[in-house]
């Protein structure tokens, strides 16, 4: 009994087996598969140029094909056996839609695509020339590259006019650590880059590499001395300067050890009316350079409207304090004008009294004597001038006071 139920089994197997083969190779049944990725080729590109015009994005296109044939067919079939082509020709600028044409080995059918109809963008076709950017990597603290050409300085750049708008510069980049004292060249890849510094793609580059000159140097920050020419306009006064008084430079050691300050060309302030930055020029020795964090140095100048008020005053009003007890004084002067100059807002409202002149008696001797002059009270945003500077007091003992 054990034996015939073993054999059963054997034999049920070699029956299944036998019916497998049969299905598989005498009636092969019919199958399908998706094949992925399905590269499309773009045909007649050089219509859309020849009519200046260009993919607004990528050109590279895939799809998914679904396919479908006998068993045996599907599994023999290769991926590179299916080809995708989109024809361009007849496309015009703005949204367009590419129709996928699909080919298979015979025996095979094509039952899907997807997508048979790919959106796609034609713009203008345009070129611009941007200017080449050196990017310094793994800098080091206290040196910057120097010495620092490119050829070319500028690289055409073409394609979509919408995405050549997006590049702002043809970038190459380096590593500080690649450097030398010595200035050196080297060879390095172009990437087109927006104002993010982040790749613009699908454009074309007269140039796709830079050869690029590029030296080691050492930073120094010394004092910085700028000479100004001229006055502002009448009626004007700078009521404010804000100049650097120092700049950091670079070069190598030996260039960097004779220099111990730096003087920018002199500033024109002639006939300023408004408040301004002007951008300073540094003067700087061969071998000398601006390292990066002095960069586009400005002065800046805040000016205000100027007024004038004078008040004139004789001798008896001239105020004299802090008279030794005892004594008296008397001014001996003619006329006295105190002249105030600031902000309209403030001299316009300033009184005589404000700016009657004063003598601090506890400065005088018993005698006669030249005495400073001075405002009786401090006015602040004024600028205040007596003439004359000073005045003749006699200083004697009172009328009720004996020797």
């Amino acid at each position: 009994m054990g034996n015939s139920s073993w054999l059963d089994k054997v034999i049920s197997v070699v029956i299944a087996l036998i019916l497998w083969v049969y299905v598989v190779n005498v009636i092969n049944p019919p199958s399908s598969t998706t094949v992925t990725g399905v590269p499309v080729q773009l045909l007649n590109q050089e219509v859309l140029a020849a009519s200046s015009l260009a993919i607004a994005g990528t050109d590279s296109y895939a799809v998914d094909v679904v396919v479908e044939g006998a068993r045996s067919d599907i599994i023999a079939l290769q991926a590179d056996q299916v080809t995708a082509v989109a024809d361009l020709f007849g496309m015009s600028k703005g949204q367009n839609y590419l129709v996928v044409s699909v080919s298979v080995p015979e025996k095979i059918t094509v039952t899907e695509v997807r997508s048979g109809r790919i959106p796609m963008l034609i713009d203008e076709l345009v070129s611009a020339q941007k200017p080449v950017d050196v990017m310094i990597l793994d800098e080091i603290d206290g040196y910057e590259a120097g010495s620092i050409s490119s050829e070319p300085k500028e690289i055409s750049v073409m394609g979509a006019k919408s995405i050549v708008d997006q590049v702002q510069a043809v970038q190459v980049r380096i590593s500080q650590k690649t450097l030398a004292e010595a200035p050196s060249v080297f060879q390095l890849s172009a990437v087109a880059v927006d104002g993010e510094g982040e790749t613009v793609h699908n454009v074309r580059m007269s140039h796709a590499y830079v050869e690029l000159t590029a030296a080691l140097y050492q930073t120094k920050t010394v004092p910085l001395e700028v000479p100004l020419e001229g006055t502002p306009a009448q009626g004007m006064e700078i009521t404010r300067k804000d100049i650097p008084e120092e700049i950091t430079i670079k070069g190598s050691l030996q260039a960097l050890q004779s220099v111990a300050a730096v003087v920018a060309e002199p500033l024109d302030i002639q006939g300023l009316s408004d408040d301004v930055s002007l951008p300073l020029v540094p003067v700087l020795p061969e071998g000398i350079e601006v390292a990066s964090e002095s960069l586009e140095l400005q002065a800046r100048f805040t000016l205000s409207a100027v007024a004038e008020a004078r008040f004139t005053y004789g001798p008896e009003d001239v105020w004299v304090y802090n008279v030794p007890e005892g004594y008296q004084a008397e001014v001996i002067a003619e006329e006295i004008t105190v002249i105030a100059r600031g902000e309209a807002a403030v001299v316009n409202v300033l009184q005589s009294t404000d700016l009657q002149p004063a003598i601090d008696g506890a400065l005088l001797e018993p005698g006669t004597q030249d005495a400073a002059l001075t405002p009786r009270y401090t006015q602040q945003l004024v600028k205040v001038s007596i003439s004359p500077a000073a005045a003749r007091v006699r200083l004697r003992l009172a009328e009720n006071q004996t020797e």
